[in-house]
């Protein structure tokens, strides 16, 4: 509760300094700095939170303001209940253009949202709002939202701005903060745990958007004469970006942060150089340079780097300030209980079924009329040398590439065309060639991450356990408190296994699981997965090391330029003359004998 008191207090705070304010500039400055700050919390939980770098925000603070005034203009209604329309309107807008532009990524996606306030600005100017004058109705300040005195202005955009910390706050503390940072961190590794990557950015997109069209709505009044620059001009965009970048991205009171000190700067300048056209910009423009040169990535994370041994008072401003991950503590041995996997299916029925998978790159052909049968609780190795078409077939057997001929069936459904987070969600888990851990989160909250969502989701009472049972058997308890990205090379593959145990799936896929591992861990690998198939899990494992992949599975198939050339009891295949003469040489028939 502690959490949530803070931005109440600083709401009571802020309301009574602004309520001993007399001077017109200070309080239209108190109120731009409520303003900016509710905006760039707004955009944080798209842009920092989910980690989408959207240009175009000024698209929903624009429309909010215009569509309040053209109810005002046309039709005579208040802005109190323009407030709510305009709220819908921003959400449905952010609702229709994320749909297509959030499958984009990168800078893809921040051209297009750029494009956005563009378009709108060019429309509003078309249709005649290009300096819109707010209708005066001096009688009725309050219903109107028509006031002198700009404190009330600060306390509106204050109460927003309240409203937007507490709901980040809650945000923090809700899985929603694992699911956006999983997005952030690597997409293809949060739909291989469950995560429908493209829903969780579009619900952020929407509530970032309808919030901002809100605030767009009361900004448009303060300002009482609108132009489609003030409201959809690129400056707004970027002062959103700006506040985040100063104050620290990702953070709940990094939009703040970067306010208290962005805004001051810009209305100063104004003031100085407002009579020089551009000249306000430019110099805010290379102020703004020199403060991200000097912390590039913001505040709050320049806090973090302070040793609170050498400064004790920065030391607990840090703590204040900064989210922080709670640390866990493991339970004893004794009371993490092995849970068995989700078997569906007796031993021996087809889990998993791949007939006459193809997948060609233009010209190139990756793999050529795969067939497959996977049974319940088979340990199947798949082996080949580089370029042979493993992964590739990984990625057709988990949904992250379209097979362009065959078809996939999961216990005899239809899955060919069917997403990764789909497949992940049915109990099918997969590691990755080259580890896609989630690395601001620590190694507990990785881990914990694989049984989050889908239908193989731990029950919150049982999560705990099913989190610290894996990460105990690859031996990583003792570190559940680090980042993950301060883990070495083989404690992350470690760690991707542990996360696709969490979930105890029905089918776990591991591309070359035992690269980089020293002999011990691979012993410890090796008989871990050996515990899991007795409880019903099915493997299927791809690997360099043949000999090690034949003496720990039941069948091996083996892949030559993207055609199964072998398929069968270990032993039998590599005495194979084909499989010797394409992979292992004549001196492994030799050591055979």
């Amino acid at each position: 509760m502690r959490a949530y008191s803070v931005p109440v207090i600083a709401f009571v705070i802020f309301v009574a300094i602004v309520g001993q304010i007399t001077d017109f500039y200070l309080s239209r400055l108190a109120a731009l700095i409520a303003f900016w700050a509710a905006v760039g919390m707004t955009w944080n939980l798209i842009g920092g939170y989910a980690g989408q770098l959207s240009l175009g925000h000024a698209a929903f603070v624009g429309l909010g303001g215009y569509v309040a005034l053209v109810l005002q203009q046309e039709f005579g209604i208040m802005p109190w209940v323009g407030l709510l329309a305009s709220t819908v309107a921003a959400a449905l807008a952010a609702l229709i253009v994320g749909a297509p532009t959030l499958r984009l990524s990168g800078i893809y996606f921040s051209l297009a949202t750029l494009a956005y306030p563009l378009i709108l600005q060019v429309l509003f100017t078309y249709w005649g709002y290009q300096e819109a004058l707010i209708p005066a109705h001096p009688e009725s300040p309050f219903l109107f939202m028509q006031w002198r005195d700009n404190r009330w202005y600060a306390a509106i955009f204050g109460t927003i701005l309240m409203f937007c910390w507490l709901a980040t706050v809650f945000l923090e503390r809700s899985h929603w903060r694992y699911l956006l940072t999983a997005v952030r961190e690597d997409e293809a590794a949060a739909s291989a745990v469950g995560i429908n990557t493209w829903l969780v950015k579009l619900w952020a997109f929407v509530i970032s958007g309808s919030i901002a069209g809100m605030l767009g709505v009361i900004y448009a009044q303060m300002l009482f004469v609108v132009t489609p620059e003030t409201m959809f001009g690129i400056g707004v965009s970027v002062q959103a970006l700006v506040v985040n970048l100063v104050g620290g991205v990702g953070y709940a009171i990094g939009p703040l942060l970067g306010t208290l000190i962005a805004v001051p700067i810009s209305q100063a300048l104004e003031a100085q150089f407002g009579s020089i056209s551009g000249a306000a910009q430019l110099v805010y423009g290379l102020v703004l340079i020199v403060v991200v040169l000097t912390i590039p990535r913001g505040l709050i994370d320049e806090l973090q780097r302070i040793d609170p041994s050498r400064h004790p008072t920065l030391g607990k401003l840090q703590a204040w300030l900064t989210r922080g991950t709670t640390d866990v503590t493991p339970p004893p041995a004794s009371g993490v209980v092995a849970v068995a996997a989700n078997a569906s299916l007796a031993k021996g029925e087809v889990l998993l079924n791949a007939e006459g998978l193809g997948k060609a790159y233009g010209g190139v052909i990756a793999l050529r009329d795969f067939n497959l049968e996977i049974r319940q609780h088979e340990f199947i190795g798949i082996v080949g040398p580089n370029g042979a078409g493993k992964t590739t077939l990984f990625d057709l057997l988990t949904g992250f590439q379209r097979p362009t001929s065959g078809r996939l069936y999961l216990r005899g459904e239809n899955v060919t065309r069917s997403a990764p987070y789909r497949l992940a969600r049915s109990g099918i888990r997969r590691t990755f060639q080259i580890p896609r851990p989630f690395g601001r989160l620590s190694v507990y909250e990785n881990a914990m991450l694989g049984g989050l969502v889908g239908a193989t989701e731990v029950a919150a009472s049982r999560m705990d356990e099913a989190t610290w049972r894996p990460l105990r058997a690859v031996g990583l308890e003792h570190l559940a408190n680090k980042p993950a990205e301060s883990l070495g090379p083989s404690q992350i593959r470690l760690l991707e296994v542990a996360r696709a145990l969490v979930s105890r799936p029905t089918l776990l896929l591991l591309d070359e699981p035992l690269a980089g591992l020293d002999a011990s861990e691979v012993h410890e690998l090796i008989n871990i997965l050996r515990g899991q198939q007795t409880e019903g899990l099915t493997i299927v494992l791809v690997d360099h090391a043949i000999g090690t992949v034949a003496k720990i599975v039941e069948r091996l198939v083996v892949i030559d330029n993207g055609i199964l050339i072998a398929d069968g009891a270990p032993v039998e295949v590599t005495r194979m003359p084909r499989v010797i003469e394409a992979y292992l040489g004549s001196r492994w028939d030799h050591a055979r004998d």
